[in-house]
């Protein structure tokens, strides 16, 4: 249900046949969005470094030729992994691969926020547009009205003057609202990789996919969903591959040699020859390398409790604040709207019977549409605040 009640758009306005909802603005944010295209393509790097980390070390080929005797010899050196480190460095590649994905959530987190409130700004932008032309409506009637009452002798030229000046002032404030609506329009269209003079229209009100999920539920999203704590719980993975790799690496890989002495007259006798060579881990057992990982899965760790508490406070604040947005709605739709609404309307009958001056009906209107327009941010401003809520929990909220 609308906040306000709808008015038909003015002559101006050039609506699409088929007005996007919320449901299929996010459908083509989520496949059209370029930032969103660009962050998927990340995961062909990352795949990338998994072939790397598949390739087996290349084999030397050595060969000596010389004036002494033997004149040739020639070898081929293989290095071979026979302790799991190849196995451990594809894990930690497959690992890192991971963080594609989660690179992705959080561009379509960010999206997401963009598109709810670009969407609903434009809703809000076009209820705006009715209301500025339900005001110019009422403020052209009162002009009517004040001429005739002139007419027949019964007000003065200045009640003629004052409406004449509201009226103006309507025209002025319908034009504003049209160039806002305009501007929300292209913001939207940016989200959805539209062009900006693209005649995009919305359906839907401030009142959508509004109700807050409690906050239990809240946190138990959060903590499955926020791309933050995803992005932790990712990168201590790595960080254990590493360490194990490292430790595989202490183990030194051997590197099997065959080879021949050719052309070795006389005392020499030429022939194959075989050997394997191993470095002697002595001195170097990178123990530097795995000491600073487990200090990083260490300070990853406190780095996602930090985090994770973050959230949670800011789930409580977000929720409390939309609790009383959709109280202070409901004062609006229930009370401060009909109200003001009943207060107009009386006063311009009081008016056109001689009961009252063109001012009293003057702020009547202004208080009307003053009010309107407070009810139509309250719903802005609670779509805002669900958009903040889905940003933290990750998702999107029904």
């Amino acid at each position: 249900m609308s906040l306000v009640t709808p008015v038909a758009v003015g002559a101006q306005s050039q609506p699409m046949s088929t007005p996007l909802t919320y449901e299929a603005a996010l459908d083509l944010a989520t496949s059209r969005n370029l930032a969103v295209e660009a962050a998927r393509r990340q995961r062909a790097i990352r795949e990338g470094n998994v072939r790397s980390a598949r390739q087996l070390p290349n084999p030397d080929l050595v060969a000596e030729s010389s004036r002494d005797t033997p004149h040739q010899v020639l070898s081929v050196d293989v290095p071979l992994e026979l302790f799991g480190t190849r196995g451990r460095r594809i894990s930690l590649a497959r690992e890192e691969l991971s963080l594609a994905d989660v690179d992705v959530q959080a561009e379509l987190r960010r999206v997401r926020r963009q598109l709810r409130e670009a969407f609903y700004g434009l809703v809000a932008a076009d209820e705006r547009v009715q209301l500025a032309e339900a005001a110019l409506e009422i403020a052209t009637r009162l002009r009517d009205i004040a001429q005739a009452r002139f007419d027949t002798g019964a007000a003065p030229r200045l009640e003629v003057l004052q409406s004449d000046l509201g009226v103006a002032r309507a025209e002025t404030g319908l034009d504003l609202v049209r160039g806002l609506q305009a501007a929300g329009r292209a913001t939207l269209n940016g989200v959805l990789n539209l062009a900006a003079q693209e005649a995009t229209t919305v359906r839907g009100n401030l009142l959508d996919r509004t109700t807050p999920p409690s906050y239990d539920q809240a946190v138990r999203l959060a903590s499955t969903s926020n791309t933050d704590l995803v992005g932790f719980d990712r990168q201590l993975a790595i960080e254990q591959r590493r360490t194990e790799l490292l430790r595989a690496e202490r183990v030194p890989t051997p590197t099997f040699s065959a080879g021949a002495v050719l052309n070795a007259p006389g005392e020499f006798n030429a022939g194959p020859r075989v050997g394997v060579t191993m470095g002697l881990p002595l001195f170097s057992r990178n123990q530097g390398g795995i000491a600073a990982s487990i200090a990083t899965s260490s300070q990853l760790r406190a780095q996602r409790d930090a985090t994770e508490r973050g959230i949670q406070n800011a789930v409580f604040g977000v929720l409390a604040r939309i609790d009383a947005q959709r109280r202070q709605i409901d004062a609006y739709r229930q009370r401060l709207v009909p109200t003001a609404t009943d207060l107009e309307g009386l006063s311009e009958e009081s008016y056109r019977a001689g009961r009252t001056s063109v001012l009293g009906v003057i702020d009547a209107q202004r208080t009307l549409r003053d009010i309107r327009e407070e009810a139509v941010q309250a719903g802005l401003d609670v779509q805002t605040s669900f958009a903040e809520l889905e940003e933290l929990l990750g998702t999107t909220l029904p």
